[in-house]
């Protein structure tokens, strides 16, 4: 009996008091570790969609730069003007990650003739609305709150 007295006043453990506490402080650390996660993942979707709608603009300027310079036409604009496109703007619709996104695409060949070579300019922005975030100001040309350009020169060589 003396035996059974001795363990139970030396046992130890830990009070309801000390358990709750340290559920209060687990319980925070993880909502702060699941709102890093949610912005991590937003951040990655963001990524994805701005590699697609690059994706979108090498793969319409790589189409463009394989056509013969003499099926461009006439010469249209400034480099910058953005005023007069070749083609109209065309919209693209991409799935990702469950999501469909509209992009909108637009091209436009610039004649940049200098005395004795003749140079044309291919410019094509891809653009679409952030969903998620802020959004910010719409961009020219497409009207859209982000955009991607990519832009090229090419020579004749026909």
């Amino acid at each position: 009996m003396s035996n059974n007295k001795r363990q139970s006043r030396g046992q130890h453990g830990f009070t309801l008091v000390e358990i709750m506490v340290a559920m209060l402080v687990f319980s925070v650390v993880m909502m702060g570790v699941a709102g890093g996660i949610i912005q991590a993942l937003k951040a990655n979707k963001g990524n994805v969609t701005r590699d697609e709608a690059l994706r979108l603009a090498e793969d319409e300027l790589t189409r463009l730069k394989g056509q013969q310079f003499s099926t461009f036409g006439a010469p249209n604009l400034t480099a910058t003007a953005w005023i007069a496109p070749v083609a109209a703007p065309t919209p693209v619709q991409v799935n990702i990650r469950g999501t469909n996104v509209p992009f909108q695409r637009l091209s436009q060949i610039t004649d940049m003739a200098t005395s004795g070579t003749a140079f044309k300019r291919i410019d094509v922005a891809v653009g679409w609305n952030d969903v998620g975030g802020a959004g910010g100001p719409v961009r020219a040309p497409t009207n859209r709150t982000r955009q991607v350009t990519l832009s090229t020169i090419i020579v004749r060589t026909d």
